[in-house]
């Protein structure tokens, strides 16, 4: 465990709350150069977090080791700071963690494009099969399928027809830049807030919330010691 001396640790001021004594002094800028500073300084602040809960003497038994000691007081605190937090930053993100899996059938030349939508939309020709012969781009490999992506990648002009696609359309053709897209909407993947998703958040919020604290401190500025309360 990489331990900060005490002269150097950040201590409380009049108010209460921590900070770093001198955040520019000649000990601080060595660690600064070799890349140990914030290391260093999420170390001791999960010290100092894992200090404040206090485990009851079986659960320490079964952790055995200082480590899962340590990692179970901070499991604990994540749990009790952020749970009431989990859905609203599922419901701000979820966006970003959904997936899309689409077909892709791209030619320069229209009419060709045309003519192969034509025979796909009869049923005369599978699109996977039309793209590996005959889709210009490198989606061809791959039966012009792409994905799982999440639906904000791509090209703006993909990105709005699919969003306005149901499951199974068939979108175009229609012109992007110098070729003609023929697409299908195959799937979308709705993310699910099921317990490996709320352990993730969980892990997001605290991370987030643990990278304002140790950026405050690093400046010099003064950070609310945090409060532990269990959960009932």
């Amino acid at each position: 465990m990489n331990v900060i001396p005490s002269e150097l640790a950040p201590k409380l001021d009049y108010l209460g709350r921590w900070h770093w004594p001198d955040p520019d002094c000649d000990c601080v800028r060595m660690m600064r150069r070799s890349g140990r500073f914030r290391i260093v300084l999420t170390s001791w602040l999960e010290e100092q977090i894992a200090s404040l809960v206090d485990l009851p003497d079986d659960v320490i038994q079964q952790a055995g080791s200082p480590d899962a000691v340590r990692k179970e007081c901070l499991t604990r605190f994540r749990q009790a700071a952020f749970s009431l937090h989990v859905e609203e930053h599922f419901s701000r993100t979820k966006r970003n963690r959904d997936r899309i899996i689409y077909s892709m059938l791209r030619c320069k030349s229209l009419s060709r494009l045309e003519e192969l939508s034509l025979a796909i939309r009869e049923g005369e020709l599978d699109l996977a099969a039309a793209a590996i012969r005959y889709s210009e781009g490198p989606e061809s490999a791959q039966g012009g399928r792409i994905g799982p992506i999440s639906p904000d990648a791509g090209h703006p002009e993909l990105k709005d027809r699919l969003a306005k696609a149901n499951e199974g359309d068939l979108i175009g053709p229609f012109p992007i830049g110098d070729t003609h897209v023929l697409l299908r909407l195959d799937s979308r993947i709705t993310t699910r807030l099921d317990e490996a998703l709320q352990t993730q958040l969980l892990q997001e919020l605290y991370n987030d919330w643990l990278d304002r604290q140790l950026s405050s401190l690093e400046v010099g500025e003064s950070i609310e010691p945090p409060e532990y309360i269990p959960a009932l």
